[in-house]
């Protein structure tokens, strides 16, 4: 047994290391240099995202931020050359549209080419003829306050000297629109729906005009602090204001000058038309051109289509596409276009 200890055993677990180390050492360098490569397979594949043409309604309704601003003062021209004669009413007063402000008198000059009679010597001279004036109202040409009256009586005023100020009292909202809202409102929209903050109910704004921007082209929004930075990297700018909304305030509607306020300009509607995204089409007027995807699988074809009303998601699709037809979620290749997470370029990656 001592024999079989000390000989014995030793020798066995000797064996039994060489065994392991040799199966090591095939698997290792003998096998695994036998392994045939395996070829990878993709395990995603690029999807064009598309969308159908459906049925549905487009309210245009373009909404703007504004703000309750003081009708400017109206001017009074003197309409007549002459001597102010009188004065109507004093600085202060409030008058109405036609309201005579101060009277002008003018002498009347003898006509030249009239002949003088020769006085008779046997008769006493006939006595100097009075002179004779004309006189002229310069009147009101709008209602509100007499702010400031700035002749005099017996001042000598010419025609268009300014003669007086007057403050009408009335408010309006204003806004601007970029351009792509101005192509929306092609149609000049004769009221709009106010909502003032913190003021009265929403009401109707008559009178709606629609202009070029204060400085007669577009304005640059102005960029305070660094550039917002979206889940996909820096955010575009605002589009710079091509035109302004001004509308009048109801005279029984209460408001202040400087308060905020939105703007909804509804500007048609349209029901039961055919109808996609806006991402989908190229241009917003008239004309565009959509990407139809054929059930073939191939590539999409461009197509001309007549645009209708626009509400800033989807476009209303007059004559090109019918209610089914597949197209293209996105502009192939346009720049900025919008892109969903997993998307670039407007093709979506789909997992195998």
């Amino acid at each position: 047994m001592r024999a079989l200890r000390r000989y014995v055993f030793p020798v066995a677990w000797l064996a039994i290391f060489a065994v392991i180390a040799v199966a090591l050492f095939k698997l290792a360098f003998v096998d695994g240099m036998r392994a045939e490569a395996v070829t990878e397979q993709p395990t995603a594949q690029l999807v064009t995202p598309s969308v159908p043409a459906t049925v549905g309604t487009v309210t245009n309704v373009v909404q703007l931020e504004g703000s309750v601003a003081s009708d400017p003062a109206v001017h009074v021209r003197s309409t007549a050359e002459g001597t102010v004669n009188f004065l109507f009413v004093d600085a202060g007063a409030n008058v109405s549209k036609g309201d005579p402000l101060f009277q002008v008198q003018k002498l009347v000059e003898p006509d030249p080419t009239l002949v003088a009679v020769e006085p008779d010597p046997d008769e006493e001279p006939a006595p100097p003829p009075a002179p004779v004036y004309t006189y002229v109202n310069v009147v009101s040409p709008a209602a509100g306050k007499l702010t400031e009256l700035s002749v005099l009586v017996d001042q000598q005023v010419s025609v268009g000297a300014d003669a007086a100020t007057i403050s009408p009292g009335t408010f309006s909202v204003t806004g601007t629109l970029t351009a792509d809202q101005q192509f929306r409102l092609l149609d000049r929209p004769s009221s709009a729906t106010v909502t003032v903050n913190g003021g009265p109910a929403p009401f109707d704004c008559k009178a709606v005009t629609v202009g070029e921007a204060p400085d007669g082209g577009g304005t640059e929004p102005e960029q305070v602090g660094p550039a917002a930075v979206g889940p996909f990297g820096p955010e575009a700018p605002a589009a710079a204001a091509t035109g302004t909304v001004i509308c009048a305030v109801p005279a029984d509607v209460k408001v202040f000058a400087g308060l905020g306020a939105t703007i909804d300009i509804t500007a048609g509607t349209a029901k039961n038309v055919v109808v996609v995204p806006t991402t989908a089409v190229q241009g917003s007027v008239d004309t565009g051109l959509v990407w139809v995807v054929g059930n073939d699988g191939g590539e999409p074809v461009e197509r001309s289509v007549t645009l209708g009303l626009n509400d800033g998601v989807q476009v209303e699709i007059v004559d090109g596409l019918a209610e089914g037809d597949m197209v293209l979620q996105f502009i192939p290749g346009a720049p900025g276009e919008q892109m969903m997470p997993g998307m670039e370029g407007g093709f979506g990656m789909i997992g195998g």
